[in-house]
């Protein structure tokens, strides 16, 4: 059998012992008994090794079923008599300017951060083994005057986790597995943590507190007096929470980067035409009727349809539409651009 270093015991009292404890007066005047099989434990305080119990016939018993029991008397011990029983486990915490960012994303713009509760102002009773339904808790807390409130089922185990049944249950269950009595001794801590050990089923992971968070990036546009416009480039984005860049621009607009952006149609194409909705004297070649996109060429991507009729130039800038008398506004692309329009916020 495996030399198993038991650390506690039950004294003749039937009291829970822990090795710590034990100094060698008190060695002689108790009698000690094994946990999981009730045989005599005799106490080992020796220098070399870790002071420990062990069985006085030499042969341990089940480890499995020592820490299973240990575990579920000493949670029940310190639920019955601490004035708190407190856990922590992650929720979902939401931007707190979600109810009013037109950029809010559901599942983005969120964060998570771990929240306490002290389950002793909910509950009041802990039983072990207690059935629930078609199952068996190890430890159950309820309430003993609040009958409808949902119970807590806290199940541990050593080498068998919970059925995925017991687990998928409609109630909250906080599952805890012990390797070794020190794991148990973590559970004496006043707080029980979220972790690899101790997972929780269940439960609500929405929290109802919020965070001012900065999830998401943005294309800016920037609208000049000249008419000249441009878009800030992917390694430049701004983040949500960031205020006015060009305080020379008479309009910048955070457009969302998470928008489907269809065929010839640009993030320019959405900050034209928002600016021309708004009220701004909007001429710019990519919202003329006589423009074509020349993607020829990377550096001129207008190509003018007119330049060879009315000698304008081939490939303009985009805002030599301002003084161009030909320009004319492409009245079914803009309905189209703005039919497509992407979540735009005004700075």
């Amino acid at each position: 059998m495996k030399n198993i270093k038991y650390h506690y015991a039950y004294d003749e009292t039937n009291a829970i012992v822990n090795i710590s404890s034990v100094i060698p007066e008190c060695r002689q005047a108790h009698t000690f008994r094994c946990i999981a099989c009730g045989a005599e434990m005799v106490a080992k305080l020796g220098s070399k090794n870790t002071h420990h119990f062990a069985h006085k016939n030499g042969e341990a018993c089940s480890e499995e079923t020592y820490l299973h029991k240990l575990a579920k008397m000493l949670l029940k011990k310190k639920f019955d008599q601490c004035s708190a029983f407190e856990i922590e486990y992650s929720r979902r915490v939401k931007c707190a300017k979600h109810n009013e960012c037109p950029f809010y994303k559901e599942g983005i713009c969120q964060d998570t951060a771990s929240q306490k509760f002290d389950l002793k102002k909910y509950y009041d009773t802990c039983t072990e083994e207690q059935p629930v339904d078609e199952f068996r808790a190890d430890l159950l807390l309820t309430h003993s005057e609040k009958e409808n409130r949902e119970p807590v089922l806290i199940e541990i185990y050593v080498t068998h986790k919970s059925t995925e049944a017991k687990l998928n249950f409609k109630q909250r269950i906080i599952e805890i597995h012990i390797q070794s009595d020190d794991d148990i001794r973590q559970l004496m801590r006043p707080l029980i943590s979220e972790g690899s050990n101790v997972r929780f089923y269940g439960f609500n992971r929405e929290s109802d507190k919020v965070a001012p968070l900065t999830k998401r990036h943005f294309f800016r546009f920037f609208l000049f007096q000249s008419g000249k416009t441009f878009v800030s480039n992917f390694e430049d984005m701004p983040m949500c929470n960031e205020g006015r860049r060009r305080p020379n621009a008479l309009l910048e607009l955070n457009i969302d980067s998470k928008a489907d952006y269809l065929g010839d149609i640009t993030v320019y194409d959405y900050g034209l035409v928002y600016a021309r909705n708004i009220g701004f004297d909007i001429k710019d070649c990519r919202l003329c009727r006589f423009h074509r996109s020349g993607f020829d060429t990377s550096m001129n991507p207008i190509f003018c349809c007119l330049y060879k009729e009315f000698g304008t130039p081939q490939y303009p800038a985009p805002a030599e539409a301002m003084q161009c008398p030909s320009f004319k506004p492409d009245e079914e692309r803009i309905k189209k651009i703005i039919k497509s329009m992407p979540q735009i916020q005004k700075l």
